[in-house]
Order: structure tokens, then sequence, then C-alpha cells
């Protein structure tokens, strides 16, 4: 399976359909957040799942467990394979998760959103938190894998240290990937980098879309990433 995820936040059903068609075979999985689901409602999982395409449901749910839960269960009917939720949320929801899991005998990989790559340290210590982020993203990670959830979101920044710590079949996806480094994230870095530090998945949205030639990027990236395997 390739590594490129593509996250599709555009806000024009027609848009993001044809870049889905533009891009064809080159991808296998694509991120849905809450833009596209708005736009486009529960037909963009289909419309994907028709394609023979993974769906990535990236709601970063943050609610009590029970919420949670009930709102999980409802993403796994519509048959989608991997979904977010806040490891801020708490060891309780992480267990809710998996208890669910087991339930349904669900194949649906739970993914831990840890610190959002728009924060810096001086964003955290604004809410009173005197910790680093990397220090931070370390123990919200050690909770998530601790309770068996199936991987995790983290910034490149953190990548190295965290994959040396949680080794594979643990999956770790990387935001925050750039072709050029201007735009509101702070912690990102390139696709080549993310690989070689050892994430499994890389996620890529404006640098794509945005672009005047998206398949040229997406080439690129994909180029990028076989030559460092």
């Amino acid at each position: 399976m390739k590594k490129l995820i593509i996250a599709i936040d555009l806000n024009d059903k027609n848009k993001i359909y044809e870049l889905i068609d533009k891009i064809g075979d080159r991808v296998d999985i694509y991120k849905v957040g809450w833009i596209p689901y708005l736009v486009c409602g529960k037909e963009i999982i289909k419309k994907l799942k028709y394609a023979n395409k993974k769906v990535f449901i990236d709601f970063k749910f943050f609610d009590i467990p029970n919420t949670v839960k009930n709102a999980i269960k409802i993403l796994c009917d519509y048959g989608i394979d991997m979904f977010t939720f806040h490891l801020l949320s708490g060891e309780k929801v992480c267990k809710s998760i998996i208890e669910l899991k087991k339930e349904l005998k669900s194949e649906v990989k739970a993914i831990g959103v840890s610190i959002l790559t728009s924060f810096t340290d001086e964003d955290i210590k604004k809410f009173g938190i005197n910790i680093e982020i990397k220090k931070l993203v370390e123990n919200l990670a050690k909770i998530g894998y601790e309770c068996g959830i199936d991987g995790l979101v983290c910034s490149g920044e953190e990548l190295k240290f965290l994959r040396e710590k949680f080794p594979p079949p643990f999956l770790i996806i990387v935001p925050g990937i750039r072709v050029e480094k201007v735009d509101d994230q702070k912690r990102i870095m390139s696709a080549k980098e993310a690989i070689k530090k050892g994430a499994d998945f890389i996620v890529v949205g404006r640098p794509i879309y945005e672009s005047s030639e998206p398949i040229k990027v997406v080439d690129e990236i994909l180029k990028e990433i076989e030559d460092e395997k």
C-alpha cells in the first residue's frame, strides 16, 4: 500500500470529485475531514469506496466516552478504514474505543491525535501547561499505546523518538508535509524526511489541491517516498 494519504479539505463538491478522479490509481487512501464531509455528506465515503479507496475519517473526536463510542459505531457501519480521536480526551475514551472494536470485531484503525501541528511550545504555555510539546506528545502516545490503539498522528518533529519508543505494527501518521514550508503549520517536514525517520503514512493536502498541476505534485511526492525506501 502506498504511504501517501491525500487530504481533500476543499469546500466545493465538484472539485473534490474531480481531484479524486484525476489522481486515479496513484493513491490508495484519502483523508476526509469536516470540510469535505459537510460539503458532500456520507456520499463522499460511498464515492471513495466505490473507487476502491480506503477512507480515513479525520474528525478528531474529543468528547465523553459514550458520545465518542456511539459516533464511531455509526462510522464503522459506513465501512470506513481509519478514524481519529484526540488522545487528550483521556484513557477512558481510548479504552471505550478498543472495547467497541472488540464488540464489532472491527478491523478499522483507531488513530490517536496528539498535539496539532499548528501548535508551538509557546502556545502550550499559554494554557498554563509547563511542559514541552515533545514530552506532552510522548505522554499522550504512551496512554494510547498501552490501551491498545492502532496508531498515532504526530508532527515530524516528534516522529524519530516516537518511532523508537513505539515500534511497528503501531502506526505513525505524519501531517504537515510540505513541498514548500510556507503556511500556518509550524511543526512540518518533507516527505523524504518523514519516511526516513519511520513514518508509516504521510498526509498531504494543500500542496496538492491548491496546485495548478496536482498530478505533478502527487507524482513528485510519490517519487520522494520511493527513493527513500
